[in-house]
């Protein structure tokens, strides 16, 4: 008896401070499983990647790097005795509404089995950005096709595959684009795994199928090893804007699933994108998601043309895979539903009214106070990634804020019944995702499975032999909602940064709520611990340093020249660290455009524009010019007024560009020369170029100020780069040239 009411008291104090500790811990959802049962050889293809890579250079599409990266990789694949084919080609994608994206691309493309039609085609991109080596990005999916692709030559599948590494994807995927328009073997390809990251450890997500995913599914279950893979992902991400070379091969008809690792995302796209920092759990977690992957495709018939179903499905701990027909995961949330309701209204002692409107008040205020909080340390802090290193600070304030303000409700509301609360919560969950079902009916698999057990503990309620399992019964409910909001929630964080991952603590009042029949709501204890530790995880949150040399800023130096007035800009996502800000005469705070501006000397400008022709011929008119720099690494032009553009060729290139054309950029050295054409509509306004040239390096003009630059702060993307603007006007006559 002591120990039952000492439970009582004390069990939803236990309950939260079990609660916020297993949220600070969730990234352990997200990390690869510590041994992969697979035949894939990480050391192997580590060792692989570190010869490809070699002195580790960033290595953008056509650039002298890229050249030395691609020879090597050349010489592996002939090494492994395939024989490789290169297609090289000045091509230009419209990924964007209204923009050419061009470079030459130098795809690489070999048979692992003799050539033949619906093959799966295993793909990831060499190229790097500029910043950064690429080891992860995408060299660990490189290398890994590579020994897949030894592995399978062995096996001798029962579909073609074939393995195509494209040139140019950070560019802006101009490399699958050029193969989806151009290549003779597009029409040949029946399914895809491409292999990308966002970052340098974590598990190997299966992110994105195409639509309907039933043969996507099947296969991945058919490979062997259980995928690490939530419906949840795939479905936000299609409505997303991100991309991948799938998004550009999708149009193909093809079957798919795209893998990629997110953790560690403070190192994607800089420096710190090497070997030295490549998870070697994710790689060959990646490797073996892969084999496993091409295997599955391999074995099945692709049977494209055919219906196909859409499936909902969650891995469970990366063990077992639980997939249901889309019909399904609704009818299973609706009994769910209809359990919960017949759960929360059964006879008994307690205000039915009061506890059906406890869990949405308690979402209300508990996640209100975690965003609230998170808004407050944002303010209190300069940096605008203040969480990067710490993450687990902030995370364990948001958990202590969410429920304390959870359970300081319950109390308030003098909410006793904690099965009839936790009915009540489940009700308010389903009938929320079936709402959202039919635009993301992936969050089905929040409760869909837990809608057996909470049947069971409804059934259970009504007689009183059986009525003490439902708690029991209602806990099982909660722990297959937490198998798979967890690890969804650390995912979600990872994608979207601990500073903006507050509203995911929904998940985490639920999850108290499901488990308060084994607690009593009431007590003032569970607020008063939650209160302790949210007051000792906001200060940590507000003291510890925002950035590590392992987890670094965001910083690039640029030395901008615009029409003759040049400054070093850094953009502003905190303050400027002080030995930068006395390299350099600074402006006291940011400009306009968001970046801390200092003056600067000029840029020496070798280039040369020149229109080479101006026609008008009936309604349209046509100009074509000349932009040449000799030191160029990328030119771009922006258009303001490009309502009028009809038709584009950028050095014989024809982008399916549809109006308005906001800008046209082109990376490498093929791009030195752009060779353009605009077929306008002669009655509309004039378009206004703005001509801009991008060198990689800030320059010896700058030296002072990168050698100033912090141990914890990194260039990313582009990297320290110099940068000529010059705006351009057409003349308004026809026939013209200057």
């Amino acid at each position: 008896m002591r120990v039952g009411r000492a439970w009582s008291q004390w069990g939803s104090a236990f309950l939260c401070l079990f609660l916020i500790a297993l949220w600070a811990a969730r990234p352990l959802g997200v990390q690869p499983p510590a041994h992969v049962a697979s035949d894939f050889d990480d050391r192997r293809a580590l060792a692989r990647l570190a010869t490809i890579l070699g002195d580790e250079r960033p290595h953008p599409v056509d650039s002298e790097a890229n050249d030395a990266v691609r020879a090597r990789l050349l010489e592996q694949i002939a090494a492994l005795g395939f024989t490789p084919e290169l297609r090289d080609r000045f091509h230009c994608n419209d990924i964007r509404q209204g923009a050419a994206i061009c470079a030459r691309v130098r795809n690489i493309l070999f048979w692992v089995t003799p050539p033949g039609k619906d093959a799966v085609m295993l793909a990831a991109h060499y190229d790097s950005v500029p910043a950064g080596p690429g080891a992860s990005d995408d060299g660990m999916g490189v290398a890994s096709a590579l020994e897949v692709a030894r592995l399978l030559r062995q096996e001798r599948p029962a579909r073609p595959v074939l393995v195509a590494l494209t040139d140019g994807e950070e560019a802006g995927l101009v490399g699958a684009a050029q193969f989806a328009a151009n290549d003779p073997l597009a029409g040949s390809i029946g399914a895809v795994v491409n292999l990308e990251a966002r970052g340098t450890s974590g598990s190997a997500n299966m992110f994105q199928t195409s639509t309907p995913n039933g043969r996507d599914v099947a296969a991945l279950a058919a490979g062997g090893l259980t995928p690490s893979a939530n419906a949840i992902a795939t479905d936000l991400y299609a409505l997303m804007p991100n991309d991948t070379d799938l998004t550009m091969l999708l149009p193909l008809g093809v079957d798919a699933a795209n893998y990629a690792v997110i953790g560690s995302a403070s190192r994607y796209h800089t420096p710190l994108d090497d070997l030295a920092h490549l998870d070697r759990r994710s790689f060959r977690h990646m490797g073996a998601s892969a084999l496993s992957a091409t295997r599955g495709f391999a074995r099945a018939e692709g049977r494209r043309g055919e219906p196909e179903g859409q499936l909902v499905f969650t891995d469970i701990g990366k063990r077992i895979f639980l997939v249901l027909p889309r019909a399904g995961a609704a009818i299973l949330l609706s009994l769910g539903l209809i359990a919960a309701i017949l759960l929360q209204t059964r006879p008994g002692a307690g205000s039915r009214i009061r506890t059906a409107l406890a869990p949405p008040l308690a979402l209300l205020v508990g996640v209100g106070l975690a965003i609230a909080l998170g808004i407050g340390i944002a303010a209190l802090r300069p940096e605008a990634g203040f969480a990067t290193a710490w993450p687990i600070a902030l995370r364990t304030a948001l958990a202590a804020a969410a429920l304390l303000g959870a359970s300081l409700m319950l109390r308030l509301m003098r909410v006793e019944d904690g099965v009839r609360l936790a009915a009540a919560g489940w009700a308010w969950l389903t009938a929320l995702l079936l709402v959202l079902f039919a635009p993301v009916p992936g969050l089905a698999t929040l409760a869909a499975w837990s809608a057996v057990p909470l049947a069971l503990a409804a059934a259970a309620s009504f007689h009183p032999r059986t009525r003490p399992a439902a708690p029991w019964l209602l806990a099982a409910a909660a722990i297959l909602f937490a198998l798979v909001a967890l690890p969804v929630a650390g995912g979600a964080e990872d994608g979207l940064f601990a500073e903006n991952s507050a509203p995911l603590v929904a998940l985490l009042v639920f999850l108290f709520l499901f488990l308060m029949p084994l607690a009593r709501p009431r007590p003032w204890l569970a607020p008063a611990a939650c209160g302790v530790v949210l007051l000792a995880a906001a200060i940590a949150a507000l003291l510890v340093p925002a950035y590590a040399p392992d987890a670094p800023r965001a910083l690039s130096v640029m030395h901008r020249d615009e029409g003759g007035k040049a400054a070093f800009l850094i953009y502003d996502n905190g303050p400027l660290p002080p030995a930068m800000a006395k390299a350099a005469s600074f402006a006291p705070a940011p400009d306009a455009e968001g970046y801390w501006r200092a003056p600067a000397p000029p840029l020496a400008d070798g280039g040369r524009f020149a229109i080479l022709s101006d026609t008008v011929a009936g309604k349209e008119r046509t100009v074509r010019f000349l932009a040449e720099d000799p030191l160029a690494d990328r030119q771009e032009f922006h258009l303001r007024h490009g309502e009028g553009v009809r038709r584009i060729t950028v050095n014989g290139a024809q982008p399916a560009v549809k109006p308005p054309l906001a800008y046209i950029v082109c990376s490498g050295r093929a791009c030195r020369t752009l060779d353009v054409t605009l077929v306008l509509d002669a009655a509309a306004p004039l378009p206004e170029l703005s001509w801009r040239r991008h060198f990689y390096g800030a320059g010896p003009a700058a030296a002072a100020l990168v050698a100033a630059r912090p141990a914890d702060a990194r260039p990313i993307q582009d990297g320290d780069t110099r940068s000529l603007v010059r705006e351009l006007r057409l003349p308004p006559a026809t026939g013209s040239a200057r």
